[in-house]
């Protein structure tokens, strides 16, 4: 009895540090989201490839800048392409919430930052949480990037 109330009361008191904390959208990753969206939406492959790559962050990029890895590219860059039918368009955004300050990349992409979630609804009449697109802004300035889309 006394162990489970001590564990209560240590859940209680350590929830807050893990709480999801809502923010307002940063004008410029909101407008970098929906011009990401935007872009997944151009018909030609070679051309919606070119779109994208400016937008995403270089820790998802071939050392030479001109492509995207095999893994994202198959994965979530497939998945994306293929939903982003189910969202809708002119892009509107939901929650966002604020992330942790972090490292991202490797070696020559490793940078510091915060990921926040922007969060983009579906259509109506499409079943579904609204999906994070994961934007990454670095902390030194700099413009944000996309660093995760892969839930759509």
């Amino acid at each position: 009895m006394k162990k489970n109330l001590l564990i209560l009361l240590f859940s209680f008191l350590i929830s807050p540090l893990f709480a999801i904390e809502k923010i307002e959208p940063d004008p410029v990753a909101a407008k970098l989201v929906g011009e990401f969206m935007n872009a997944l939406t151009i018909a030609d492959e070679a051309e919606r490839l070119q779109a994208i790559l400016p937008m995403v962050h270089d820790s998802l990029k071939t050392k030479d800048k001109k492509d995207l890895f095999s893994s994202v590219k198959q994965f979530s860059y497939k998945r994306a392409v293929n939903m982003i039918k189910l969202y809708k368009n002119p892009v509107e955004l939901g929650d966002v919430h604020k992330g942790s300050v972090s490292t991202i990349g490797f070696k020559e992409t490793a940078e510091t930052g915060r990921r926040d979630k922007y969060f983009v609804k579906k259509k109506e009449g499409i079943n579904g949480l609204p999906a994070p697109i994961h934007v990454f802004i670095p902390e030194g300035g700099g413009a944000p990037k996309i660093y995760d889309f892969g839930s759509l």
